[in-house]
């Protein structure tokens, strides 16, 4: 079912772009009235090569927009997110545990994301792009790159309101939490611990009913991760990821963002659920992680998708799974199930992802570990918006290997999510086989300009 799916993703891409860049020839001969000519119409781009006028305009959170009527069109925008963190307890930043678990404090200022990006279309309003330049962390790493680096590159063909095909970099089309764009959340980031795959090098076939009530995604990638490329000794090796995600949402369409900045007055739903296949990884299991078929060489999957694999090998240790070792193949399988919804200043969102791998070669067979994310937020007044967010993560079957976070929120928005000041404080528990939890107190503040 899982191939059959990707294929008629390929297939309809393959099919209705090349035949669909010019309405004109493929309006031709037909009748206007005809069920035909509606789908030559619905799916027909007429190709603009060239523009006499350019108009210029500027919207916050959009950037600066150059547009030559359905020949093109240019927006050039950025984003800036400086941080201040402080910690108490904090071993995840001071390197091993200690027996107690009590020592760490640390405090940083940061410049968490700076980003340029650069949209649009060209020779006409259907045939779309994006490319995002980006440094985290102050300039350590983007994306799997090191320093600056590319988060988004790609371009695609929308086909009306129905179809879309997309070709490029991309966020993989899994986990709601990774959806979500950084730039629109309302706590100060991300939960540490969720379980998210980032960015591939993929194709993206989008299929939305014509009442936005309904979308299925389908996704092809490389399974490389982001900034980074097949080494010469994966010649004969394609670590494929695919994934399908279905969305429902009986109100009517409603974008990734958290807040209701808007107070809604009518209700928002989203119901979403999507699986995803990694298969095939040729690695070297020694123990405690999985490297290269040499046994000593880091495996070089880019981005989210290296911590995924080291996830499933933290699972198998746990599991006292450390003596049959040496080549194998991995096949790493995840699913999600999530929601959201927004009502009058009040929204929420609930999600649980599953992650599992499975090594049939030695015998150490299936472990799994799972993430599961519930929060709520309130538009007060004025801009001034308050939240909590609760979070468990079960790192394997075992007990006592669990970490809960429980994080509290304000935030004010002062041009909605483009300029803001977000402010958490989280109290991490990590549960410990032998001596005390292990626990981390923090206090974030970040503030964003989005231009």
């Amino acid at each position: 079912m899982r191939k059959f799916l990707v294929l008629f993703f390929l297939f309809a891409s393959l099919l209705i772009v090349p035949e669909s860049f010019s309405k004109e020839v493929a309006s031709s001969n037909l009748d206007g009235d005809s069920t035909t000519q509606k789908l030559a119409n619905t799916f027909g781009t007429d190709l603009t090569k060239k523009s006499k006028d350019i108009k210029l305009k500027y919207k916050a959170g959009k950037g600066l927009e150059f547009k030559g009527g359905d020949a093109f069109k240019l927006k050039i925008g950025g984003r800036m997110q400086f941080r201040f963190d402080s910690a108490d307890k904090n071993q995840e930043k001071r390197g091993s545990t200690s027996s107690d678990g009590s020592e760490g404090v640390s405090h940083d200022f940061q410049t968490r994301r700076f980003q340029l990006a650069f949209s649009g279309y060209a020779y006409s309003p259907n045939i779309f792009y994006k490319y995002v330049i980006c440094s985290d962390k102050n300039g350590t790493g983007c994306a799997g790159a090191d320093g600056i680096g590319i988060e988004d590159a790609y371009f695609g063909y929308k086909a009306g309101k129905v179809l879309q095909v997309t070709v490029g970099q991309m966020k993989i089309p899994h986990t709601l939490d990774e959806q979500t764009s950084s730039s629109s959340l309302t706590f100060v980031d991300r939960s540490s611990k969720h379980l998210t795959f980032e960015r591939d090098h993929g194709i993206k076939l989008e299929a939305t009913m014509p009442n936005k009530k309904f979308k299925v995604i389908g996704f092809l990638g490389a399974g490389l991760g982001g900034n980074n490329a097949r080494g010469s000794s994966h010649a004969d090796v394609w670590d494929k990821i695919y994934v399908t995600r279905v969305e429902l949402t009986p109100f009517g369409k409603m974008k990734y963002g958290q807040a209701d900045l808007k107070k809604s007055d009518n209700m928002k739903l989203r119901l979403g659920a999507s699986q995803l296949w990694w298969n095939g990884l040729n690695v070297n299991y020694t123990g405690s992680a999985f490297k290269e078929e040499d046994g000593s060489t880091a495996l070089d999957h880019a981005g989210k998708l290296d911590d995924r694999i080291k996830d499933i090998a933290t699972a198998y240790s746990k599991n006292g799974k450390t003596q049959l070792t040496g080549v194998t193949y991995l096949d790493v399988t995840s699913r999600t199930y999530d929601a959201g919804f927004k009502y009058k200043g009040l929204s929420g969102e609930f999600e649980h992802t599953t992650l599992t791998g499975d090594e049939s070669i030695l015998g150490n067979g299936k472990e799994s570990l799972d993430w599961t994310r519930i929060q709520g937020n309130y538009h007060i007044t004025n801009g001034w918006v308050a939240g909590y967010r609760y979070g468990v993560r079960d790192n394997s079957d075992q007990t006592k290997d669990k970490i809960f976070e429980h994080t509290y929120q304000v935030s004010k928005y002062f041009v909605g999510h483009n300029l803001k000041i977000n402010a958490d404080y989280g109290h991490i528990n990590e549960e410990q086989t032998t001596g005390d939890d292990k626990q981390t107190r923090t206090f974030r503040i970040q503030a964003q300009l989005k231009f």
